[in-house]
């Protein structure tokens, strides 16, 4: 969830194998490390809920209900995107703290679809007879994105809003000698399309990718690039630590006080599942993140499931360069395309603000113990990130959790 559970790899890894950490209080002094502290899964929820409540003007308990709320609707969304696929669209949080949130389905609901809710425990509004399931919509906006791409677009974002009968929104950065219009550009795409696509013109740039363990900086020959995301392993069990795709030439990892440690480069993916690359070290990296600036190290022991990320859903973000754990966006598309310098990327997630900087890159999106995605850049001035849960598909490698 946020953008400072970067990967905690190398530098835990460091601590870890050497014992420095004491168990019987969960702090420890260690040279050039200021009152480093495990946080426990209740103190590490306790202070994402603080934040929420904090960046939205509502109490600790208005936040934490939100949280229930998001978990549970999530949880009933995850089951039904794998044993319905055709049935799933996606699931909203209610813009009232813990208020009732919905659950969207193609055509009618089905028994399934009932019982689901209803094993939920908490109330769940069912949104029937939407046109498409989330496959599909997914599938027309990556349509879009493709005949963008042949009409000789360079800069433009695709997503889709299932709220609005799975409305495509395209934003075009204005290019000279393309289309110049929204009409212009609707249309030039497929009949099948265009009643569906809602075309705006931006006279600024669109995808920007932000250079600058998880949380930790990494390096490209001791220059400050990035941030580290999530200790990652392959199915032969090589672990390592992720970072994000654009990060080229990465090669050190920042581990005070042992200095810059060496990173040797595995896979590079930017493209279907996202913006991501891993490197390894000589060490194995553990189930751990940097949570803060404090030096707050949290055990990675959960991994949301992309169909379990909600609209309006807090999540929380660290990135060593900004260097503050950030809390205060939600949710606002759960699949988009964008290109940055000229590579589409797909299935990100879109939030509804930007609190980060250059350097933020990679960096852990979060929340608790839980791991969401890694973060990529702004797409029309708003954050998006690579979803953890598709990291196997695009590298070969699952994040590692306890």
């Amino acid at each position: 969830m946020a953008n400072g559970n970067v990967l905690a790899s190398i530098c835990v890894a460091l601590i870890c194998t050497g014992n420095a950490f004491a168990q019987s209080n969960n702090k420890h002094e260690h040279e050039g490390f200021s009152n480093i502290n495990i946080q426990t899964e209740e103190d590490a929820l306790l202070t994402d809920l603080k934040l929420v409540a904090i960046a939205k003007g509502w109490s600790l308990e208005e936040a934490r209900m939100d949280y229930n709320t998001a978990e549970a609707v999530g949880a009933a969304a995850e089951q039904l995107a794998k044993s319905h696929p055709d049935l799933f669209v996606g699931s909203v949080l209610s813009e009232q703290p813990g208020g009732t949130p919905s659950l969207y389905i193609k055509g009618m609901a089905t028994s399934a679809v009932y019982n689901l809710v209803a094993e939920s425990k908490i109330n769940i509004s069912i949104v029937q007879h939407q046109p498409f399931s989330f496959l599909e919509l997914e599938s027309r906006a990556n349509q879009v994105q493709s005949n963008l791409k042949e009409l000789g677009f360079q800069d433009f974002a695709t997503s889709f809003d299932f709220r609005n009968a799975g409305r495509i929104d395209v934003l075009i950065a204005e290019e000279t000698g393309k289309l110049s219009s929204p009409r212009q550009v609707v249309s030039a795409l497929p009949k099948s399309l265009r009643n569906s696509v809602n075309v705006v013109i931006s006279q600024g740039p669109i995808g920007v990718s932000e250079l600058a363990f998880g949380g930790m900086r990494v390096l490209d020959d001791n220059t400050f690039e990035c941030t580290s995301g999530w200790s990652v392993e392959n199915s032969s069990g090589l672990t390592g630590v992720t970072t994000a795709g654009h990060c080229d030439g990465i090669n050190q990892i920042d581990h005070p006080p042992y200095a810059y440690h060496p990173l040797v480069h595995r896979t590079q993916h930017r493209g279907a599942w996202g913006d991501i690359e891993w490197k390894t070290s000589t060490y194995t990296e553990p189930a751990q993140f940097y949570a803060d600036q404090n030096n707050n190290i949290r055990n990675v022991t959960a991994l949301e499931a992309r169909a379990n990320i909600s609209i309006g859903e807090s999540i929380c973000m660290f990135g060593r360069s900004s260097n503050k754990r950030d809390c205060s966006l939600d949710v606002s598309a759960t699949s988009v395309s964008c290109t940055f310098n000229g590579i589409s990327t797909q299935r990100l997630v879109r939030m509804d603000g930007d609190v980060t900087i250059g350097g933020d890159s990679g960096g852990g999106w979060s929340f608790n113990y839980k791991a969401y995605g890694s973060h990529v850049g702004d797409c029309g001035g708003l954050n998006v990130f690579s979803v953890a849960d598709l990291f196997d598909e695009a590298l070969g490698v699952t994040v590692r959790v306890q």
